[in-house]
């Protein structure tokens, strides 16, 4: 058997979160139903080179490294209190967005990724009391996210 090289290596790695990406945002699937056996059906790798890229589920949230947090973040406008009550609305409209602020919810209590998640939410709260100050944070923050689950909730009963 020939020696991988660091380079495909890290393509493999590559094409193995791309997909992890695709399943966390679809919400047909996301992290609960995204299986080993579903990422190599994507991949074309097998499931145990996809375990020796990543030996726990968890990891593969690990890996992804701020990127689905980053598309929250690409999406609002934190120019102004005004500005960022408005791009959340907006954004709320938008299925990525949606799929993002659905993962971050759920794992928020999930046993597994609740630290990612945790995390992230850290993270927003932290960014925007930074850049619009800690009224925005107190008040409009949780009336988002609740505007938010309540899109979530009845979209999925439609």
């Amino acid at each position: 058997m020939a020696k991988v090289t660091p380079e495909e290596a890290l393509k493999t790695r590559q094409r193995i979160l791309d997909a992890v990406i695709q399943c966390l945002l679809d919400p047909q699937v996301g992290y609960e139903k995204m299986t080993y056996t579903r990422l190599q059906t994507m991949t074309g790798i097998s499931r145990g080179g996809i375990l020796n890229h990543f030996g726990k589920k968890e990891h593969f949230l690990l890996a992804l490294d701020g990127r689905i947090f980053n598309t929250v973040l690409n999406e609002l406008d934190l120019s102004s209190r005004d500005a960022f009550s408005s791009s959340f609305e907006s954004a709320l409209a938008r299925p990525t967005f949606n799929a993002v602020m659905q993962l971050l919810l759920n794992n928020a209590s999930h046993h597994v990724a609740i630290e990612y998640a945790k995390q992230a939410w850290r993270d927003l709260e932290d960014l925007i009391e930074e850049k619009l100050g800690a009224e925005v944070k107190e008040n409009d923050l949780p009336r988002l996210l609740g505007r938010s689950i309540f899109m979530l909730t009845t979209s999925k009963a439609a």
